[in-house]
This record gives C-alpha cells, sequence and structure tokens, in this order.
C-alpha cells in the first residue's frame, strides 16, 4: 500500500480555496459547472458541503489558463 503525504490528505472548503486562489466562491461553483473540474478529482461532496482536494487543485491552477 502506498503512503500517502501530509499534503494529498488536505481537504479545503470553497471559501478556503478561494482564499487560497484569489479567486471567488462564483468561480468555482463556474468551474465546476461548466466541468472545468472534475467531480472525484479535484473536488468531492460531503453532505452538502464541497471540499476540494488540495494537491489536485494545486496542479489544476498550475497548469490551466481560465478563460471567461
Amino acid at each position: 500500500m502506498e503512503k500517502m503525504s501530509k499534503s494529498e490528505n488536505i481537504f479545503l472548503t470553497e471559501k478556503q480555496v478561494a482564499k487560497k486562489y484569489q479567486v471567488s466562491t462564483r468561480t468555482l461553483h463556474n468551474l465546476r459547472k461548466n466541468g472545468k473540474l472534475e467531480n472525484g478529482i479535484q473536488y468531492f461532496y460531503l453532505g452538502k458541503q464541497i471540499r476540494y482536494k488540495s494537491n489536485e487543485l494545486q496542479k489544476y491552477f498550475e497548469t490551466s489558463t481560465l478563460t471567461y
């Protein structure tokens, strides 16, 4: 079994992600709605709340150019 590093186990709320990457929560909503973020990879639902996987989201923002 492969050991996960601490950064792989960090899950952020929508507000934490918005603050960290300086985007609005509405932008995150639009990214999910338009299929720019993959459910189960970059984010998941915990009840009615959305949690983002820190390491996967970091990769997304490093490699993606946001266009509106």
